[in-house]
């Protein structure tokens, strides 16, 4: 029956794991605990042992820091404080719970996951640049999924809290762009010759993150959103190709709705696949039949 599956029943008291809220508690809490340990210990040592150094791992030395950079924050100075956590918690909540909606919850923890490894890798490759200082802070798994949320929605017009205070009115794909351009520019003229950035740090793993992003998008099967490259292709030559024999086409069907327990196993399906790939994997056809059935359900 529908009404058995837990993501049909209106209860709210049935248990559902949403990764973006508990990332977000989980933020909070580890902010509050090195505020503790800071200020009544006063200890900083948690930075050199949860801190990502290129030199450390590619010694074989504190390999767990692939993982833990991303969650230890800077509790000061421009580049930290409260602010700069409400700022990754904002971006988290709307980006990345955009970014959940659209591709289910089991690809965002295993894509938050790959953004961790690809921004810890690309900081390891960068030592080859003299590159030796600490990385902390999920700044890269931000910009790769700001990133992956503006080729879904570069193109819809958004209002962005410049300083907290400047209501700001453009489009997000244009935004990017500009975080793209001052990464490139801490990249080339402060990373590049192994020196801090006076931007803020992790410039070459925030690039990588954006870049994995929009390569994620291009497997999918998305469009281009910044336009070119959509339809492009390698081909050869005419007088090279072989013709190929025109397989018959698959015959169409559609589910006999008429039959109430042909319609039940046919949206058992369709809700399977949206529990587990998100609602925009859906074909037209199944989206229509999902419709249809509710319509029909819902009189019977």
């Amino acid at each position: 029956m529908l009404s058995d599956r837990h993501y049909m029943r209106e209860s709210k008291s049935d248990f559902q794991f949403d990764p973006v809220k508990w990332l977000m508690a989980v933020f909070a809490a580890l902010y509050l605990l090195q505020l503790v340990v800071e200020r009544w210990f006063d200890g900083s040592a948690h930075y050199g042992w949860f801190g990502l150094s290129a030199g450390a791992v590619l010694h074989g030395r504190k390999l767990w820091t692939l993982l833990s950079y991303n969650f230890l924050q800077n509790t000061a100075d421009y580049t930290g404080g409260v602010f700069v956590l409400i700022f990754n918690l904002l971006g988290l909540y709307f980006f990345g719970g955009a970014v959940r909606d659209l591709i289910g919850t089991r690809r965002f923890a295993w894509l938050y996951a790959g953004f961790i490894a690809v921004g810890a890798l690309a900081w390891c490759a960068a030592y080859a640049l003299k590159v030796d200082w600490m990385l902390y802070g999920p700044m890269a798994t931000l910009a790769g999924f700001f990133a992956l949320y503006c080729c879904y929605h570069g193109n819809e017009q958004m209002t962005f809290l410049a300083f907290f205070i400047i209501p700001v009115a453009m489009k997000p794909k244009f935004f990017c762009w500009f975080w793209v351009a001052l990464d490139l520019v801490g990249f080339l003229f402060y990373e590049m010759m192994g020196h801090p950035s006076r931007l803020w740090n992790g410039h070459i793993a925030n690039l990588a993150a954006m870049l994995s992003a929009y390569g994620y998008y291009r497997l999918a099967g998305r469009v281009d959103p910044f336009g070119g490259f959509s339809a492009a292709g390698i081909e050869l030559p005419r007088w090279l190709r072989r013709r190929r024999k025109t397989a018959p086409s698959a015959p169409r069907f559609q589910v006999n709705i008429t039959s109430r327990d042909d319609l039940r196993a046919e949206v058992d399906r369709i809700l399977d696949k949206i529990n587990s790939q998100g609602f925009g994997a859906l074909t037209d056809e199944e989206k229509r039949l999902l419709d249809e059935a509710r319509d029909l359900l819902s009189r019977r």
